[in-house]
């Protein structure tokens, strides 16, 4: 923990009082460190400084984007209610420099204890998606013994038309997130990253939908998260994307 602080600083107990987990002070008329072993690096304190006195970790006010007018409650109202699964993608990939500033935007998700050990492994090509469906489904055959009911099924419709994609739904695209080492909460990260990613995707007009088949495929054979270059028992969840083709002209009510 590296905290410095400017002349500017006004000793007004802004970052004491927003601080998480008590570690900052204020002493002698300047904001200080009271236990250093106890920040998790949020940046609250550079944040909610009124002045623009403080840096933390090497991150200052100088750092920091100026905050900007968020969307009208009712719009945010109306983008939860809206938002559908999609199955059903239109032919082309998203380019890759789009797919990286939207994952540049998800690092903002919340993670447990502030220990950002997300990682963002995307599937960036339709012809990826392919590869990587055949390579499921040849594994899945060959474990088709062991298999639990609800996945043979899907097995033996790939098998039977090999064109047939009850997995992935056709998608161009597939984020995986998944936890690294240090992570408090893996699997609760995963899934709220893939919550925000949900509903920032389709704010930008794109479509989403929960990948769980991928998840349930690893659970009942460990050995298939080697085809995403994962080590196996590493907490992760995932989620097809691409531009949609369908278009639902009304919003049924949800039960």
């Amino acid at each position: 923990m590296n905290l410095e602080v400017s002349e500017k600083c006004i000793a007004c107990g802004a970052c004491v009082r927003d601080c998480p987990t008590g570690a900052l002070t204020v002493e002698n008329g300047r904001a200080a460190v009271r236990k250093s072993d106890v920040c998790i690096n949020c940046l609250h304190c550079v944040a909610v400084c009124p002045v623009g006195a403080l840096a933390m970790n090497g991150v200052g006010a100088a750092d920091c984007a100026v905050p900007q007018a968020l969307p009208k409650p009712e719009e945010v109202k109306n983008l939860i209610r809206q938002r559908r699964s999609i199955r059903q993608f239109a032919a082309g990939d998203i380019p890759k420099a789009e797919i990286d500033d939207l994952l540049s935007v998800l690092a903002a998700a919340p993670t447990g204890c502030n220990a950002q050990t997300n990682g963002f492994l995307v599937i960036d090509s339709k012809e990826k998606m392919v590869a990587l469906k055949t390579a499921l489904v040849a594994l899945l055959k060959e474990k088709f013994a062991s298999l639990p009911e609800f996945l043979r099924g899907p097995v033996i419709a790939c098998t039977k038309n090999p064109e047939a994609d009850p997995f992935f739904r056709h998608a161009p695209h597939l984020l995986v997130v998944h936890a690294k080492e240090g992570a408090v909460t893996p699997t609760e990260d995963c899934v709220a990253a893939c919550a925000y990613f949900d509903i920032l995707m389709q704010g930008c007009g794109y479509g989403t939908t929960w990948c769980g088949f991928l998840k349930m495929i690893v659970d009942a054979v460990p050995e298939a998260i080697d085809l995403l270059g994962l080590p196996r028992g590493t907490a992760f969840y995932a989620m097809m994307f691409g531009r949609p083709d369908v278009v639902y002209p009304r919003v049924p009510p949800r039960v």
